[in-house]
Order: C-alpha cells, then sequence, then structure tokens
C-alpha cells in the first residue's frame, strides 16, 4: 500500500493552475475585444456631435445660441463645430435649415456679414431691386436698424402737391417690412457711428414709388418688431414680377394708393 506524498500531488495543482490562467486570459482576451466594438460600433452609429441649426436661421441674421444645438452626425461635415459658443453672435451667410450642420462657410462674424469681402453681389431675389435711401440719427431710429432688420416707413407732405386745396400737410404710412440688406456705404461697412444711408429690398414698382416720396414729401423710418419680420422674399412678386412691370408714378397714382387727399 503506497502512501501519497505532497510531492505527488503537486504537479497536479501546477496543471490546473496553469489550466485555470488560461481561461482567464482568454476571458480577459474576450472582454476587452467586446468592449473595443461596442465602442468602435457606438463611434459609427451615433457619429460626432457637432452643431446643427435648432430653427431655421435666416440669411443676414445674427445667430443666437437658442438657435443652435448639439446633434450627432456621421459623418461629421467638413468645417463643422463642436461647441455652440463657436457659433453664437455669428453671421449667417445664408439661410440655413432646421437641424443642418452649421460650418465655417456658412457663416461670417457678424459686423461683416454683408460686407463687401464677404459677398460678390447683393442678395437680390428676381423681380426685385436694390434701393438706397439716406438716414441719419433722427430720420432712421438713432441707427439701431442693421442688416437683416426690417423698417417702416413713413411720408410727410403738403397736399399741394395734388392741387389740393385749401393744401395741409399728411402723414401716411407707405411702406411696411422694407428689408434692410446693407448699412452705410461699402466703405464704411466696419466704421462707427450712425450710418449715412441703408440700402433696402423692393419691387421694381415699388421702387418707383419711393423715388417720387424721396423727391416730394419728407420721409423718416421706424424699426420694426423682430417678431413681424415677414420671409425674406425668394420669388418674385405677383404684383410686380419683372423690371419692365413699373409703369411710372406720378400724383395722381401716388394719391389713389396712400390717399394724402381724402380723409
Amino acid at each position: 500500500m503506497s502512501i501519497a506524498t505532497p510531492e505527488a500531488g503537486r504537479p497536479r495543482r501546477g496543471r490546473l493552475y496553469i489550466v485555470i490562467g488560461a481561461i482567464l486570459t482568454v476571458l480577459a482576451f474576450a472582454t476587452a475585444a467586446g468592449l473595443a466594438s461596442l465602442s468602435l460600433l457606438q463611434t459609427n452609429t451615433n457619429g460626432t456631435r457637432v452643431v446643427v441649426a435648432r430653427n431655421a436661421i435666416g440669411a443676414r441674421t445674427k445667430i443666437q445660441a437658442s438657435d443652435l444645438m448639439l446633434s450627432s452626425v456621421n459623418p461629421a461635415p467638413p468645417q463643422s463645430f463642436t461647441h455652440v459658443d463657436a457659433v453664437a453672435g455669428k453671421g449667417a451667410r445664408v439661410d440655413i435649415p432646421a437641424g443642418s450642420p452649421v460650418t465655417a462657410n456658412l457663416i461670417a462674424p457678424a459686423g461683416d456679414v454683408l460686407s463687401s469681402s464677404d459677398v460678390a453681389f447683393l442678395p437680390i431675389p428676381s423681380g426685385f431691386v436694390a434701393v438706397t435711401v439716406p438716414t441719419g440719427e433722427q430720420v432712421g431710429v438713432g441707427g439701431y436698424p442693421q442688416v437683416g432688420d426690417r423698417i417702416t416707413m413713413l411720408a410727410t407732405l403738403n397736399t399741394s402737391v395734388f392741387g389740393a386745396s385749401p393744401p395741409v400737410p399728411v402723414v401716411r404710412t407707405v411702406f411696411t417690412n422694407l428689408d434692410i440688406i446693407r448699412v452705410g456705404p461699402v466703405a464704411s461697412q466696419a466704421a462707427s457711428g450712425v450710418p449715412s444711408s441703408l440700402t433696402l429690398l423692393m419691387t421694381g414698382c415699388d421702387a418707383e414709388y419711393l423715388f417720387w416720396l424721396l423727391n416730394n414729401s419728407v420721409l423718416k423710418y421706424a424699426l420694426e418688431s423682430f417678431s413681424d419680420y415677414s420671409a425674406t422674399p425668394t420669388q418674385p412678386d405677383p404684383a410686380c414680377p419683372k423690371l419692365s412691370s413699373a409703369g411710372g408714378v406720378g400724383p395722381k397714382q401716388v394719391d389713389n394708393r396712400w390717399h394724402f387727399t381724402s380723409g
């Protein structure tokens, strides 16, 4: 009868330790591979969180932080941003639809959004024209109107221009929602102080009325609430679809439109 010795049990325990170690090594490798695959899968699925437009952002407007949010996009577009602060306060060069990534080519410093170096031409839709009117502190709401704002225009004139008797001074609101596309002349886009002119967007037909009023009345402007702004036109106005639609303006047409001599 043989008696087991400690030396006889040692090889068995050694082999057991080796097997357990090998199993643990395989499990550790499999776990690491699984985590790496999961991380890669999440990256491919979720993409990169970049700045996108929370709501539609109109061209030539200053972008607020509330207009932006972070959203996962895969793949991330070139020139995209990963922080809202990098975009907030800038100006939109073009209309940016809601949900679209805001990239560097779509924005400009707010003060330069419509500078001569920013775009090669004025943003004038078909059937519209750009006209420049004089402004100043008293005429133009203290210089507060900026690019992308809308103004209302009021005309003061004496009805003698229409041959009315007795002549009286009359004030009428003649235009509303006029879109400002430039402030001041090109050379002073970055200059401080109250600008000397505003460049407005309007139809060719309205431009004729405006120039008649510039020659025969005193015009002043009122700055509208941003909540009352209408959409920037992108299509011709059915009432004046072509530049050739303008047919000339005189006292009769002006009085028929705004009734200076009645009431």
